[in-house]
């Protein structure tokens, strides 16, 4: 994912901190919380975004929403974070952080897509297949989409295997363009 200048120092210096005090798990668990939260939740998007509301009553609600959940590094490292007028940037620092958890920890997302949910097996075998080929620890992410007919597409990294119908049946026109129809037979 990308992510901006101030984001990625941000992350990175929690990071570090965390990994000095030997509490990384625990404040990647706080990251993902408030990321989940803060991309779940508009209304808190905007409260952090809007430059009328004081940074007083920004952390009061941060503190409502988050404080008594989260470790105490990373209730300071928000304290810091309002102190410095930064809260509209917790989400990026969140999202950054996490992302340089699961490159620290060799983790990598994969993103299928079905028009079902997967089955307990299926999901196993797709994850199983992916560990051996990519040498690492694989965090699935599943979608439902109707729109594919049947089957799957699977993205990791850079690549993608579309394996549904309606690549299939986009393939078949492709093939019944070319005519391959020849007189004289």
């Amino acid at each position: 994912m990308n992510h901006s200048q101030i984001t990625l120092r941000y992350a990175k210096a929690l990071f570090d901190l965390s990994l000095e005090t030997k509490i990384l798990d625990k404040v990647n668990a706080d990251m993902a919380l408030i990321d989940k939260v803060c991309s779940e939740n508009r209304e808190l998007r905007g409260m952090l975004q809007n430059p009328v509301i004081s940074a007083d009553k920004k952390q009061k609600v941060m503190e409502k929403i988050f404080f008594g959940n989260i470790q105490e590094l990373t209730v300071r490292f928000i304290h810091i974070l309002m102190r410095k007028h930064r809260e509209f940037h917790i989400m990026g620092i969140a999202g950054a952080f996490v992302d340089l958890y699961k490159e620290y920890k060799g983790i990598k997302t994969a993103y299928v897509s079905t028009v079902v949910p997967l089955s307990d097996s299926e999901r196993t075998s797709i994850l199983s297949v992916l560990k051996e080929l990519t040498s690492s620890e694989i965090e699935l992410v599943e979608s439902i989409k109707a729109d594919i007919l049947g089957g799957f597409v699977l993205n990791l990294d850079n690549y993608q295997l579309d394996q549904s119908v309606t690549a299939k049946i986009k393939q078949l026109r492709k093939d019944f363009d070319k005519n391959l129809y020849v007189k004289g037979f």
